[in-house]
C-alpha cells in the first residue's frame, strides 16, 4: 500500500504528485492535496518544484504535465523521478553482477545508478551512457564506452559507431533500462536510435536479459519497438508493482524481483 501524508518521504510525494498529473491530465493542488493527505501548500510547493525541472506546466485552469518533452523526457527530468526506486533495484541489479563477468550496460537513470553497487572484481561494462559516475566505480572494473553520437537530451550514445561497438561484442548479461514495458507489445522507447542499440545488445546477450524498469514504467508502450517481452530473462522492479503485473509477467516466463527500499 502507498503511503501518504507525513509517512512519505518528499521524493515519493513529488513522484507520486507526478503520477496523479499523468493520471488526471490536469488538477488542482485542493484535487491532489485531498488525494495524498498533505497541505495545499505543499502540493503548490511540489508543483512549483515539478515546473522548474520542466516536467509540469501551470495554467489557469490548473497543473497539467509539461507538453515541451511529451515524446521523451530529458536525462534530467527522468533522473529526479522515482529516485528511492530507482536506488532500490540498481542495488538488487548488482548483486547479479559476477567476477569476470562481461555486461552491457545501456544508458538510463536507472542503469546509471547501478555502477557504485558493483563490488565482482574483473567486470568488464560495455555502455552508451556517457554520464558513467567515474569517482564512485571500483578500480576492478573496466569501463569500455561505446562511442557515438552524443543525443544531448536523453545524454545517450547512438548511431553507427555505438550500434558496431556493441555488435563486436557477445556479453554474459545485459541490463537495459527501458521507457515502457508490457506484456503484449513489449520493450518501447520514444526514441528510434536508442531502439537499435538497445535491441542490438539483447541480441548480443549469451546469458540473463535483466530489465531495471521502476513501476511506473509498467504497461506503459511508447513509440519504437525494442524486443518482444519473451527476450527478457528477469524484470527488477520496486515494491508498488500490482500482484495483477506480477502475475502477467511470471505467466511470460519472467521473474520479477521487487527491490525493497532500505
Amino acid at each position: 500500500m502507498n503511503k501518504t501524508g507525513k509517512e512519505q518521504s518528499t521524493p515519493k510525494r513529488r513522484d507520486a504528485v507526478y503520477q496523479l498529473l499523468q493520471q488526471c491530465k490536469i488538477a488542482s493542488a485542493k484535487e491532489i492535496s485531498k488525494k495524498l493527505h498533505v497541505s495545499e501548500m505543499t502540493i503548490r510547493r511540489d508543483f512549483e518544484y515539478l515546473e522548474n525541472k520542466g516536467l509540469v506546466e501551470r495554467t489557469h485552469g490548473g497543473t497539467i504535465i509539461s507538453n515541451r518533452y511529451n515524446t521523451a523526457l530529458l536525462f534530467s527530468q527522468k533522473n529526479m523521478l522515482h529516485i528511492e526506486a530507482k536506488q532500490a533495484i540498481a542495488r538488487s541489479a548488482a548483486a547479479y553482477i559476477q567476477p569476470y563477468d562481461t555486461i552491457f550496460l545501456n544508458s538510463g537513470t536507472t542503469t546509471m545508478r547501478i555502477f557504485p553497487f558493483i563490488t565482482a572484481e574483473h567486470v568488464k561494462i560495455i555502455t552508451n551512457n556517457p554520464c558513467i559516475p567515474l569517482d564512485e566505480i571500483s578500480e576492478n572494473i573496466e569501463v569500455i564506452s561505446t562511442g557515438g553520437i552524443y543525443n544531448t537530451e536523453s545524454l545517450t550514445l547512438v548511431g553507427g559507431i555505438a550500434n558496431t561497438s556493441v555488435g563486436n561484442v557477445w556479453a554474459t548479461k545485459s541490463f537495459i533500462g527501458i521507457d515502457g514495458i508490457d506484456v503484449n507489445c513489449g520493450l518501447t522507447t520514444p526514441v528510434e536510435q536508442e531502439s537499435y542499440i538497445n535491441r542490438l545488445m539483447i541480441e548480443h546477450t549469451r546469458g540473463n536479459i535483466i530489465i531495471v524498469a521502476d513501476s511506473s514504467k509498467i504497461g506503459k508502450i511508447s513509440r519504437f519497438r525494442v524486443a518482444p517481452i519473451t527476450s527478457i530473462h528477469i524484470l527488477i522492479t520496486d515494491t508498488d508493482i500490482s500482484n495483477t503485473d506480477v502475475e502477467k509477467f511470471t505467466n511470460a516466463g519472467i521473474q520479477v524481483i521487487k527491490a525493497s527500499f532500505l
